[in-house]
């Protein structure tokens, strides 16, 4: 299995990293070097056939931004490419939620539909390069309209190829923007726009490399060993079989599955980031310690954050944002949560986990407003955190025992599963002997949340500390490191969570 933990992977790399900084005085090369590789590696961790979707995709995109600059309609191109992307991403990701709908139609019409409803390939990353081909539609619209920015250039077609395909960010994001975006930072603190690094004529750099090398690192031990054993041990075995696990081993398989998909997917957004930037590019943190927000949009604004700020440009602000009155900005915001629940996947599941983070949200508005008439408060926003350390560890404690019992959704495959895995929760207290010792896991999680914000706080210093410790010091230590991971992880390739999403 080729993937970025697969042996393969890291063959491939060395000779392509060797190959890429020979020509660091040549820009345009590279983009190519980048680009063949990028298409390879996608063709060897799906299909080639998933590169020529791909390709066929970023001509289509390439044709219609091209349009946009040389005729005056230019929202006429813009919508083309929107609907292209669209249909495009609607068949391949979307066919089996309309598969059942299409099957009975034919019959009634007494069709054969044996070779329509024949699989069609997933093609790896679509969700990500659609959502940044509109980003660069919308974008190159945007300046080509307002007289008070300053035009874009558009990609030529290899830099467009290069962006939508670059094989750190294709199988999970982040979703990297062409532009500077206001929540997108890179792991210093600044804008990280990839239309100014693909274009740029002077050399690249490798970025901060202990840094960028000690990133991988933590992933793979993220990844590898801690989220691989929350899975084997914990979440597997009990979201398999919830009626024979006592209800407070689902429980903690729960919130064990909440802390999996964050190491599984925090693990991937510093892992591509580390190598983007042994590449001299610039990608977006996709987390801010979601796990300790003190309410439900507090962990919007951490979890998955090119995902947040995307949906905030191009679905909630276009809906009308809050321009249009508290309740319309309620309205707005169910449609682009449960938008987002969507983009997860096509089942009913992913609609609910929408559409319940979006009445979270909600409801929190509502407090907001409460508090502020109630207790005559300046705003009423975030009033509970604002009342102390009580008040935030209270919001802190709901909020995260909400997500977690919200991502049930995301982790059974159908409603049925999740209504099988709450009935466990709540009713399998009796006559049922523990498989595990589930004290032992809920104590240890605990424990990691209360220190998780001072060892964080310490942490965020990790960067100065690399940069002044002796480069021979650190490349060793970080050497002995992934031989241990190589060592100690669990047997096989495990694959990551959001490459599925």
């Amino acid at each position: 299995m080729f993937s970025f933990l697969s042996v393969e992977f890291a063959l491939l790399f060395v000779v392509f990293f060797v190959v890429y900084w020979a020509f660091y005085q040549k820009t345009n090369i590279q983009n190519l070097i980048l680009l063949i590789t990028s298409y390879l590696m996608i063709g060897l961790m799906a299909s080639f056939l998933a590169s020529l979707i791909l390709l066929v995709f970023s001509v289509a995109i390439a044709f219609c931004a091209i349009n946009m600059q040389r005729y005056k309609n230019k929202k006429k191109w813009l919508w083309v490419g929107i609907g292209i992307t669209l249909v495009n991403l609607s068949i391949f990701k979307y066919y089996d939620f309309f598969r059942s709908v299409i099957s009975t139609s034919m019959e009634m019409l007494h069709l054969d539909s044996s070779g329509i409803l024949a699989n069609i390939i997933f093609p790896l990353g679509i969700s990500y390069y659609s959502f940044q081909a509109i980003s660069y539609l919308v974008s190159l619209y945007n300046q080509q309209k307002n007289p008070n920015i300053s035009p874009m250039p558009i990609f030529t077609p290899i830099q467009l190829l290069t962006y939508l395909s670059f094989f750190p960010t294709i199988t999970s994001g982040p979703i990297a923007r062409v532009n500077d975006t206001k929540g997108l930072y890179d792991i210093q603190g600044n804008p990280c726009g990839m239309y100014a690094q693909i274009v740029t004529t002077t050399p690249r750099q490798i970025i901060m490399p202990k840094l960028a090398f000690a990133l991988i690192l933590l992933a793979l031990a993220k990844k590898w060993w801690l989220a691989t054993y929350l899975s084997d041990n914990w979440v597997n075995p009990v979201f398999s079989n919830p009626t024979g696990f006592h209800s407070l081993e689902v429980l903690t398989a729960i919130y064990g599955y909440t802390l999996q998909l964050f190491l599984d997917f925090s693990g991937y957004s510093e892992m591509v980031v580390g190598i983007a930037m042994l590449l001299g590019f610039r990608l977006p943190m996709n987390f801010n310690a979601p796990l300790i927000a003190h309410n439900i949009r507090d962990f919007w604004d951490r979890w998955h954050i090119s995902l947040s700020t995307w949906i905030r440009d191009y679905i909630y602000i276009p809906l009308g944002g809050n321009r249009l009155g508290f309740w319309r900005t309620q309205v707005n915001l169910l449609i682009a949560m449960m938008l987002s629940g969507i983009w997860h996947g096509s089942t009913l599941n992913f609609l609910f986990w929408g559409l319940l983070h979006g009445g979270a949200i909600f409801l929190l508005n509502i407090g907001d407003v409460f508090c502020q008439r109630r207790f005559e408060h300046e705003t009423g926003r975030n009033y509970l955190a604002q009342t102390g350390v009580i008040g935030k560890v209270i919001g802190t404690v709901i909020t995260i025992n909400f997500v977690a019992l919200a991502f049930v959704l995301f982790r059974a495959t159908t409603f049925e599963e999740t209504v099988l895995i709450f009935k466990a929760l709540l009713f399998n207290s009796n006559a049922i002997v523990w498989h595990n010792n589930p004290y032992y896991l809920l104590s240890l999680l605990l424990v990691c949340w209360i220190l998780y914000p001072f060892v964080r706080k310490y942490t965020k210093q990790g960067a100065t500390i690399i940069h002044k410790i002796p480069e021979a010091v650190v490349y060793m230590a970080l050497f002995v490191g992934f031989v241990l991971v190589a060592i100690l992880a669990p047997a096989g390739i495990p694959s990551f969570i959001y490459a599925n999403f």
